[in-house]
């Protein structure tokens, strides 16, 4: 910036899920859209040692880089998620979970938002469903 202060990097996205969940989708992701700054996934055993898991969370969160963080989990209440609840604590963070793929490019798309205005984000995403014989426009 011309003015001497510092440019404030995007907020930073871990996807965290049961192994090997959150890389695949990565993976899936930076098929369609090439690279993506800013961004890990952080397998999670759920088998593993609580110290070994925070040891690979450090990693996966010091790759990123930022100095703010969205969390995206696959579930709420299971291993992942309690660890990652435990790991974040006092840390610039926000944590959503079911993780899909409209929740991820959502939250790609208006990372540089506040906390506020991305948790109105993630709630514009919501299941669709439809019983077979059932779907019309109307429920999409």
């Amino acid at each position: 910036m011309e003015d001497g202060r510092m440019e404030k990097l995007p907020k930073g996205i871990i996807l965290a899920a049961h192994k090997p969940i959150a890389s695949a989708m990565l993976k899936a992701a930076t098929q369609i859209m090439g690279p993506i700054d800013h961004c890990a996934a952080a397998d999670i055993d759920s088998d593993a040692k609580e110290s070994d898991q925070f040891e690979h969370l450090k990693k996966v969160w010091d790759s990123v880089q930022t100095e703010e963080m969205i969390i995206l989990l696959d579930i709420e209440g299971a291993t992942p998620c309690n660890v990652l609840k435990k790991y974040t604590s006092g840390k610039r963070c926000m944590l959503v979970s079911p993780l899909s793929f409209p929740l991820f490019f959502k939250m790609l798309t208006y990372r540089s938002l506040s906390f506020e205005e991305l948790r109105a984000k993630a709630q514009e995403i919501r299941p669709v469903i439809c019983i077979p014989g059932e779907c019309t426009s109307e429920n999409h």
